[in-house]
């Protein structure tokens, strides 16, 4: 018996072994996620895993010192930039020294590196040095012999470079055109472009200035000494540098990414959820106890099939994307143990593997793909190839690792698109939330059916058309027809009686029909001849915020980015009760004190009476919204648009005719309350952080109390 239970003991603990290590996961020492739709991380599987590090130690050689850069050749021979040491180490293909280059002969005058801080290697052979300090780039051939030197730019034309200007390359790239491209300390201009013989030809792609709104305003109004006084609104300064295999520029700045064609033009592709820009701000962090930070990109790798990856400093994180700016996956951080770094500084892709360098730990660090990687990779290389079955399977496949990708959907989806099975390819598309591509499936499915059952579609349409009239012109006409002599007589009476009673629920109700075509009117009679109710009122209020509830719950996907998981129906009805009761009760004591002659009662009726637009466009639109494609959404906007001024213009006439202002008066009066609400609202929130606090202290108090005790 004791023998059983070391056996089954010892296949347990074999079982969990098992598990733990085809679980990357599980020892790696950060997370892996992605970001949904709204945001949100969701957690994914690791795509690359920490397989061993590059140092002077495995090298057999004097520790590295600050390296910041590294290449790598199309034979998988790699290069990297011991700046510290001044000098560049030439690995084979699987990472053994073949030799260090130290310096190079120039007319049998032995030269060397002074913090060689850039390298780009070229499908020539050449290598591109950036060698910081001696203010210049050299030229090498693989092999260490050299080739020629490349000075500080230089140009006749005043103005172009800044006075007093000293050279710094930090990054360099070269074409297959032989033009050379550097980025260098104090230049704000863009990339200092080379041509083939070295000369200066200029700058390309500068940064964009963006100054805040604030920014903007206070220049305006500021005086000239205090204007001379502000910071200049000067663009930030690329950090990184690298070319695609078409020849297009990536280049980082801060948090965003470029490519840029030959006349310096941003055309990267933003199709993702989120522009290409590292960590979602408004997401909340995946480690809850981590400062939130904006990333800041420090280097950047062009890749196959249209893929690209960029090193984060700010964590320490990959961000990988496709070519039309979908995340695929993150991985990496900050940190001592194997498989994060202390200082990022660099990141080059060594076939499927990524290499990068750690400044603050003196390594490179070689990661390898998980096969939930090498499923992604495989995917959109079938895609790009035409193989879109062979694609969706391999999508598939990704699923069996991550339910949570949205691209492994959107990839079926895709799929599924070109083999004309529309319906199967909106729900892919709907779990990947691609509302674009939903949009093309949707438009197609929906022609598809309209040519099953056209016959129907237009018997029915007749038959509306039919209805329609009938209701609008002949009708009437039968009323007319049909009352005569005595009975016309009864039938006007009994049409007196309705209105001679005017407070009735129901007819107060449908009153709000006749308000919103004619409001001046309408809200004359809501006054002076009692035509609302507080009763029916509140109904339409009601009515309102049920719209409101419907609208964020029932429109069409396409059009619908709420996250319907979280929608909670009591926040979303106070969103509505609260400002709607706000502005009542501030516009009666705010008109109370400005000579207005409505009252708590008219004004609650007069806004509620406005609001009726709302309800009578929404609620149809909600419908409607279900049957349109992204095409059609300028009709769906356009109503949307409609309701919302058609409420507020009703509103501000109703206030104009009950406090019996002009225009003028109307208008401030408005404006003040609005603010007036935003008056109250920041002393409720004060009131209840002040209430908070007090009732931690006296919580606070009372378990010290009770320790002690």
């Amino acid at each position: 018996m004791r023998k059983q239970a070391l056996l089954i003991a010892a296949a347990v603990l074999l079982c969990c072994a098992q598990v733990c290590a085809s679980s990357p996961s599980v020892i790696e020492p950060y997370p892996s996620y992605t970001f949904d739709f709204f945001g949100n991380p969701v957690p994914a599987a690791q795509a690359y895993i920490a397989r061993s590090v590059v140092d002077g130690n495995s090298l057999g050689i004097t520790p590295l010192r600050e390296p910041r850069d590294i290449a790598v050749a199309q034979n998988g021979e790699v290069f990297i930039a011991d700046t510290g040491n001044n000098r560049i180490l030439h690995l084979d293909k699987n990472f053994g020294l073949i030799k260090i280059i130290d310096g190079f002969s120039v007319d049998g005058q032995k030269e060397t590196f002074s913090a060689p801080v850039a390298l780009y290697l070229t499908e020539r052979g050449r290598l591109y040095i950036a060698d910081r300090d001696n203010a210049r780039l050299v030229e090498l051939t693989v092999d260490g012999e050299f080739i020629r030197i490349i000075g500080p730019p230089q140009t006749d034309l005043k103005g172009v470079l800044p006075e007093n200007f000293t050279y710094r390359p930090f990054k360099v790239a070269a074409d297959q055109g032989g033009r050379i491209y550097v980025l260098a300390d104090g230049i704000y201009e863009g990339l200092l472009e080379f041509d083939v013989d070295g000369n200066f030809r200029g700058f390309i792609g500068a940064p964009l200035v963006r100054p805040s709104i604030l920014e903007r305003f206070w220049a305006r109004i500021a005086t000239k000494e205090q204007r001379s006084r502000m910071a200049l609104f000067l663009p930030t300064e690329y950090t990184t540098v690298d070319l695609d295999e078409r020849g297009f520029l990536y280049v980082a700045e801060g948090n965003e990414v470029r490519r840029l064609n030959p006349s310096g033009t941003d055309v990267l592709r933003r199709n993702g959820f989120f522009e290409p820009i590292g960590d979602v701000p408004t997401a909340k962090e995946y480690r809850i106890s981590e400062e939130i930070r904006s990333t800041a990109f420090i280097d950047i790798v062009a890749r196959e099939y249209g893929l690209y990856s960029v090193l984060d400093r700010q964590r320490g994180r990959v961000f990988t994307y496709d070519q039309e700016g979908h995340l695929l996956y993150v991985f990496g951080g900050l940190g001592s143990t194997t498989g994060t770094m202390k200082v990022p500084a660099a990141i080059e892709a060594h076939g499927d593997n990524l290499l990068i360098v750690d400044r603050g730990a003196n390594r490179v660090v070689i990661y390898e793909p998980t096969m939930y990687a090498q499923l992604i990779h495989a995917a959109i290389a079938k895609y790009q190839e035409g193989d879109y079955d062979r694609s969706a399977e391999l999508w598939g496949e990704v699923l069996k690792y991550n339910l949570n990708s949205d691209m492994a959907y959107t990839g079926i989806g895709t799929a599924l698109l070109r083999q004309d099975r529309f319906a199967e390819a909106l729900s892919y598309f709907k779990l990947g939330s691609n509302r674009p591509q939903y949009s093309v499936a949707f438009g197609l499915y929906r022609r598809e059916v309209m040519a099953e059952n056209f016959g129907k579609v237009v018997a029915v349409l007749f038959a509306a058309a039919v209805a329609l009239v009938f209701f609008i012109k002949v009708r009437p006409r039968l009323g007319q027809m049909a009352l005569k002599g005595p009975q016309a007589q009864e039938t006007a009476a009994v049409r007196y009686v309705a209105v001679k009673n005017p407070q009735g629920y129901l007819t107060s109700l449908a009153y709000a029909w006749h308000v919103i075509f004619h409001p001046f009117d309408g809200f004359w009679d809501l006054k002076h001849e009692k035509r609302g109710t507080m009763k029916a009122a509140l109904t339409i209020v009601g009515l309102v915020a049920l719209t409101y509830v419907v609208l964020r719950q029932y429109t069409g996907f396409i059009f619908n980015h709420q996250d319907l998981a979280r929608l909670n129906v009591v926040i979303e009805l106070v969103s509505v009760l609260v400002p709607f009761f706000l502005w009542s009760v501030v516009n009666w004591a705010l008109t109370t004190l400005m000579d207005g002659k409505g009252t708590f009662k008219e004004i609650v009726t007069a806004t509620a009476y406005g609001l009726t637009p709302f309800v009578v466009v929404n609620l149809p639109l909600t419908w409607v919204s279900n049957y349109l494609t992204l095409e059609e959404g300028v009709f769906y906007y356009f109503f949307v648009a409609v309701a919302a001024l058609w409420s507020a213009a009703l509103v501000f006439i109703g206030m104009m005719t009950i406090h019996d202002y002009d225009s003028s008066k109307n208008f401030w009066t408005c404006l003040l309350t609005i603010v007036g609400i935003g008056i109250v609202l920041f002393i409720a929130l004060l009131f209840v952080n002040v209430v908070n606090v007090v009732a931690g202290f006296i919580s606070s108090v009372y378990a010290e109390m009770v320790l002690r005790l």
